[in-house]
């Protein structure tokens, strides 16, 4: 079992509901209805039916999208945009491709909306041409519609005859969770991979929106910048349909990127050595940790570990540990804490063992992961989500619980409200400053 795996099967409940899927938004009619398909990428509106205009060929055109042999996208023929099966046709059939990058990811469906009632009779195929002089193309840039004779014969077999597919619907949610009446038997064809159009797209929500600010404020201490924001919150759009799953990808780009160590070095020096990272140290520890050769766990203890620490201390073993305490668990060391360490220290234990013990301690676990509670979700976890953060932190780096966190929908919502005004809200600098007992 994987990592996401284990904390969303473990972890979920702790946290918040996870987003429920779209459910079905509106049922094929024959005669004057549409199909409204529950695609959080695209754009959903209501339908009208799609225009009548004056169509060439792929002989007048030549050569562009008019000859490449598919069939237009609905929401290019349809009056308003809208990513929907026109009235008077029916869904006769699907097909997908796999991991699509318009569906983050995962797979996207391609949805044939054929004509219904046709004037010709169809035969033992369950299609038929109709009239052959609506089919054409809008322009040499549009692919062809009302023309290809074909039934994939999976959805609605109950209707025993269709005519020419009209135009296509595309969706990230499973056609058997949008049509009842579809099976899951799968038919696949890559070459359609990159057919896409405009209309297909939205922007993203205020609510989408303030997930991403909430993201440069929690993980990079910093405001979004518009390219940054427009980047990611089409990344959210994309993301839409499989809700926690597509925001824990995003949080964990965000906590893994480049900027993010800058951040972390500058954060793991304000909280433990309660100064700003001089220039080369900056530069030498923010680089290590986006080379991969050390953690962010790894950095805390070199720094709690470092000469630095010591002198500040006083130069002495007790001097020392009273220091490490107060700074990496917020609390007094007691005499048995420091008669302990300090014996270790002098048979020879170095400092480096001595604060990786503590770091990694389950006390240090417990105070850490409320830390991140506060910074992501502004408030205290709730004891058993606290205990069970304590054990996955002794397996697993800090960010784990930050990227899980980030992605919950708890932290969704508090993003939107954070972002109109409600909610101050706070940054990876502020949860990572020193606090607690005395210095």
């Amino acid at each position: 079992m994987t990592l996401t795996e284990d904390l969303t099967r473990r972890a979920a409940e702790l946290v918040g509901r996870r987003t429920s899927r779209r459910g079905f938004l509106g049922r094929t009619a024959l005669v004057g209805s549409a199909l409204t398909v529950a695609g959080p990428t695209y754009v959903l509106r209501p339908g009208t039916a799609y225009a009548a205009v004056t169509k060439v060929s792929c002989s007048q055109c030549g050569s562009g999208l008019c000859c490449d042999g598919y069939t237009e996208f609905c929401c290019h023929i349809n009056e308003n945009g809208a990513n929907e099966c026109p009235p008077g046709t029916v869904l006769a059939g699907w097909w997908k491709v796999d991991n699509s990058s318009f569906c983050f990811g995962t797979a996207r469906y391609y949805m044939d909306c054929n004509k219904a009632s046709p004037g010709c009779r169809c035969g033992g195929s369950g299609a038929c041409q109709d009239d052959a002089r609506q089919c054409g193309c809008r322009d040499c840039q549009s692919r062809k519609d009302s023309c290809t004779v074909f039934r994939y014969g999976n959805c609605n077999n109950h209707i025993g005859c269709v005519g020419p597919i009209i135009c296509r619907v595309v969706t990230c949610t499973k056609p058997w969770e949008i049509e009842p009446s579809c099976s899951q038997v799968v038919r696949t064809d890559e070459r359609t991979r990159n057919h896409h159009r405009p209309c297909l797209e939205r922007d993203p929500t205020d609510e989408e929106r303030a997930f991403v600010k909430a993201l440069y404020a929690d993980f990079l201490g910093r405001e979004s910048d518009p390219s940054g924001e427009a980047y990611w919150g089409q990344q959210v759009v994309r993301g839409a349909h499989v809700g926690a799953a597509a925001r824990s990808r995003i949080g964990y780009s965000f906590g893994y990127s480049d900027e993010y160590a800058g951040a972390v070095t500058r954060a793991t020096y304000q909280r433990y050595l309660e100064r700003e990272p001089e220039p080369g140290g900056f530069a030498h520890w923010s680089q290590a940790l986006r080379d991969d050769r050390l953690t962010a766990e790894d950095l805390a203890v070199e720094l709690l570990s470092s000469q630095e620490l010591y002198l500040q201390g006083g130069g002495t073993p007790e001097g020392f540990v009273r220091l490490l305490y107060r700074r990496c668990l917020r609390r007094e060391a007691t005499s048995a804490d420091v008669a302990g360490q300090t014996q270790e220290l002098a048979a020879g234990r170095s400092r480096k063992a001595i604060a990786t013990d503590v770091f990694r301690s389950e006390e240090s676990r417990r105070t850490r992961v409320v830390d991140l509670y506060q910074l992501f979700l502004a408030r205290d976890p709730d004891p058993d989500g606290r205990e069970y953060w304590v054990g996955v932190l002794a397996r697993y780096p800090d960010i784990a619980l930050a990227v899980f966190l980030a992605a919950s929908d708890e932290y969704y919502r508090r993003a939107a409200s954070r972002f109109d005004g409600t909610d101050a809200g706070g940054d990876i600098l502020t949860s990572l400053a020193p606090q607690g007992a005395g210095r």
